[in-house]
């Protein structure tokens, strides 16, 4: 079962994590979150990090409302597996 722990995802210190599954259910829930927490959103730029010995995704997305947020999720229990 996915869990999804850690912060808000404001920054790398406080990410978003998400662990105990396959690198596709990983993706998945990442895209669960954002719309969960955002509801219609465009997606401006995903990028990976590499910082410290973990793995992050980088989410730079627009709002509805025009407003640009970056959210953060620490990906290192499940990048690379299951594909």
């Amino acid at each position: 079962m996915v869990k999804i722990a850690g912060g808000n995802g404001t920054s790398l210190d406080d990410a978003i994590i998400i662990s105990d599954c396959s690198y596709f259910e990983g993706i998945d829930q990442e895209y669960i979150v954002l719309k969960k927490r955002f509801g219609n959103y465009k997606l401006i730029k995903q990028s990976l990090i590499e910082e410290s010995g973990k793995s992050y995704d980088l989410f730079e997305i627009q709002l509805e409302d025009g407003n640009k947020v970056e959210v953060y999720f620490e990906i290192t229990d499940f990048f690379g597996i299951g594909f």
